[in-house]
């Protein structure tokens, strides 16, 4: 009897520990976004210090992370890709300047699939299709008439583009934003989605070529999900479309929303964040003629970015009435594209506009008050 309440004992104890064990669990996305609240909490970083003497970062612009935990950072200015492992270590750089085989003039953009590091290479009008080590596999020539503006893979090892063409001939004609999928060796399968835009107006003003940036115009925003699916927000209205890359549009969802008025102050703040070169000095601000030019909008767009966490949930920055808060807020979406709630950001961080997610973790790029490039993977936690 004695030996059986020792035993009695000690299962009760130990049902109790794997019980609490189980109520201990972490939670999902969706569960932390429906509290409300989100807080970004540092877990690694990655800046100068983990590169080898006299190599650091110059300009990166976009970061990928593989299956296997290994991480690439695509830095525009030094021209190559750096490969470190999933604790942050080194591994090596991948690329040089140069319009060789291997080599790269401004790549601004990489996708990885199981077996394949694409790269586009914006100074060689090319994408380039390497191993995950660097070993060079192929290229082809962009002839559209403009550039890709991102790049994703896809679980099934295609890849997914968005192209801007630009019609510099034509200033009254609007840019064609199309999504195309592309195979693993660099061949255009098919294009999934079509929409103008007017990101710039390209007109002759004394005598010279300008540019003139469209405020607050709607463009085209998207992401993929970790099944595979194209993501894809044109927030002319608030308005989410979902496509299979071999079947097209499976689904779409809408919400409600206030439209924000263009004020005073958002075009003050527009001109103010821009600069202008004259007699070789950069002045800040905007010249006349450019002010004189650019036409603003009655009201912002109904959302300003899209992301696509590692369960599917599709997180909206909207605008909103008060500008101080636009950072802080977002929307967030089940992948069915039930609302789950308005979430604030609390800390330090903002909403995460060039992240990359994988496996729960988000892959920001942040410049510190010298201007050192870090490279930090967050957590989120309620």
């Amino acid at each position: 009897m004695k030996n059986q309440r020792y035993l009695s004992v000690i299962l009760f104890f130990t049902a109790a520990f794997f019980m609490y064990g189980a109520s201990k669990t972490e939670k999902s996305l969706a569960e932390i976004y429906k509290s409300g609240t989100v807080q970004f909490i540092s877990e690694l970083t990655i800046d100068d210090t983990s590169l080898p003497e006299d190599t650091f970062f110059e300009s990166t612009f976009d970061i990928k992370c593989d299956n296997n935990g290994y991480v690439y950072i695509c830095d525009y200015k030094a021209n190559n890709i750096k490969k470190f492992d999933s604790s942050g270590k080194y591994i090596k750089t991948i690329g040089r300047k140069g319009q060789g085989p291997g080599e790269f003039n401004m790549p601004f953009g990489i996708a990885v699939t199981n077996d394949r590091l694409i790269v586009g290479d914006m100074g060689n009008r090319r994408l380039c299709a390497l191993t995950p080590d660097g070993e060079f596999i192929k290229s082809v020539t962009i002839s559209i008439g403009g550039m890709p503006q991102k790049i994703r893979g896809l679980p099934n090892g295609d890849i997914v583009i968005a192209m801007e063409k630009i019609y510099f001939r034509e200033p009254d004609k609007p840019q064609d934003c199309l999504i195309e999928i592309y195979s693993p060796n660099l061949e255009k399968k098919r294009t999934v989605y079509t929409q103008q835009v007017w990101r710039n107006k390209f007109m002759r003003i004394e005598n010279m070529g300008t540019n003139i940036i469209q405020p607050f115009s709607p463009l085209v925003y998207w992401d993929v999900s970790p099944d595979g699916k194209v993501v894809i927000g044109y927030p002319k209205n608030y308005e989410i479309e979902i496509y299979d890359s071999d079947k097209g549009k499976i689904s779409s969802f809408t919400h409600s929303y206030e439209p924000i008025k263009v004020t005073d102050q958002d075009k003050e703040i527009f001109f103010a964040g821009m600069t202008y070169s004259t007699g070789g000095v950069v002045k800040q601000g905007v010249p006349d003629y450019i002010v004189k030019n650019t036409e603003f909008p009655k009201y912002k767009p109904a959302f300003k970015h899209i992301l696509v966490d590692s369960e599917g949930n599709i997180l909206v920055w909207a605008y909103r009435k008060n500008r101080k808060e636009e950072s802080r807020f977002f929307d967030a979406f089940d992948p069915e594209g039930n609302f789950i709630g308005n979430v604030q950001i609390i800390g330090e961080a903002s909403f995460p506009v060039r992240a990359v997610i994988k496996d729960g973790s988000f892959w920001l790029q942040k410049t510190d008050d010298e201007g050192l490039i870090k490279i930090i993977k967050y957590r989120i936690s309620d």
